[in-house]
């Protein structure tokens, strides 16, 4: 039995392809947006990077000015496509549970305040934040704020990478492997089981 559950964010709770929607007459912002991510996704994702460098090298790309590479950022970080099964199961928390993502600062910065993220998880692990993009690690860290007691045998991943899940449960987790919403949807009832007289409450 899970006592804990791990959330991915990118394709498991929401449609990972966010930041290719272009801005009004940039025909090119998705080839632009995925050459620089090509040179300064790993860097950016750890930290070691910012969003200031990173809008820098789109407006070189496209020709917009960096503050308006910034302004179309953040209307496409508010404009996420959520997985109904998958939020309205994350949003219900029948577990402690936290957020485990790769992701770079604009995910602080914006998307977790926009979308009120804090209310819906007792954790949230960014790897821009921790200096890390290695998801075991992620994931232990996790355990620790969600308390000393928390252990991996007893922690569900679910993330949309199989290569993940199968890192995690080699490192003794427990992981499913999110495919598609409605797989998630046929998934849920044996994958979240609760033996009789188990229905974790969050605390106020």
């Amino acid at each position: 039995m899970h006592d804990v559950l791990l959330w991915d964010f990118g394709d498991t709770l929401v449609d990972e392809r966010w930041m290719l929607a272009p801005p009004v007459g940039i025909s090119g912002w998705r080839d632009a947006w995925i050459a620089v991510m090509a040179t300064h996704a790993d860097d950016w994702n750890r930290g070691a990077v910012s969003a200031h460098d990173v809008f820098a090298a789109l407006a070189d790309e496209t020709g917009m000015t960096a503050a308006a590479v910034e302004v179309h950022a953040h209307a496409c970080c508010r404009t996420l496509g959520f997985h109904e099964h998958a939020w309205r199961v994350a949003r219900e928390h029948r577990l402690p549970q936290a957020l485990v993502t790769v992701n770079p600062d604009i995910f602080g910065a914006w998307i977790v305040p926009d979308h009120g993220l804090h209310e819906v998880f007792d954790a949230i692990v960014m790897s821009y934040a921790e200096g890390t993009t290695d998801k075991c690690s992620l994931c232990d860290r996790a355990l620790e704020r969600l308390g000393a007691t928390r252990d991996r045998s007893r922690a569900l991943l679910i993330d949309n990478r199989a290569d993940l899940v199968e890192q995690w449960r080699a490192a003794g987790g427990v992981g499913y492997w999110f495919r598609d919403d409605e797989q998630f949807h046929a998934d849920l009832a044996a994958l979240l089981a609760r033996p009789p007289g188990r229905n974790y409450r969050r605390r106020a």
